[in-house]
């Protein structure tokens, strides 16, 4: 009997080995994935949407007068979704249980955020969308510069800015292995430019 338990607490110490081995593949094939900004939606400042606007007087009465007592102080809310497409072209599935992220905008931190999601990806040129919601104070983030620049830096992110926005997005996707949070080493980064003309290509 005493035998018969010591096998069965050995295959169960395998098999546990195994699934812990075969996360860590996952994981180690999702940080070798393609992948790729391929937009940001749903852009609002201070709960007003600005896509496909191009400068304050294109809004309504009451909207123009929301976004104008926002910018004369407080804080200014900016919320938008970053779309990024991940591809396996790998051999084995791709998977993480958590992403870590930060979002720089012209090179400058604005934000740091985590999706707490497991997200699985076929081999062999399998796709994922991975959205990304984004939210952030903008008189925090560019502390010191005037509402015009902050206005402007918005209507960038809206893709509808004179000037293209260069958007990078560096990710670190984990594991959670009973209850413990096994990371990978070093963020991938992801760069793309929105906005002047760019496409986000």
């Amino acid at each position: 009997m005493m035998k018969r338990c010591a096998v069965v607490v050995a295959i169960g110490m395998l098999v546990a080995g195994c699934a812990v081995l075969d996360q860590v593949r996952q994981m180690q094939t999702f940080a070798h994935c393609k992948f790729r900004l391929v937009g940001i939606e749903q852009v609002r400042l201070a709960g007003v949407s600005i896509d496909g606007k191009t400068s304050i007087r294109q809004f309504n009465v009451l909207d123009a007068v929301k976004l104008t007592a926002a910018l004369r102080g407080g804080a200014l809310p900016l919320q938008f979704v970053v779309n990024v497409e991940v591809q396996n072209p790998n051999a084995q599935t791709a998977a993480m249980n958590r992403l870590a992220w930060i979002l720089l905008i012209d090179g400058r931190e604005m934000v740091r955020g985590q999706l707490d999601r497991r997200i699985e990806i076929a081999a062999n040129g399998g796709l994922a969308p991975l959205p990304l919601e984004i939210a952030l104070d903008l008189r925090q983030a560019l502390s010191g510069q005037s509402g015009d620049s902050m206005l402007n830096l918005a209507f960038n992110v809206a893709g509808e800015g004179a000037h293209p926005t260069h958007v990078t997005l560096k990710v670190k996707p984990s594991i959670l292995i009973a209850g413990q949070t096994l990371d990978l080493p070093d963020y991938i980064t992801i760069s793309t430019e929105f906005g002047g003309g760019a496409g986000g290509q």
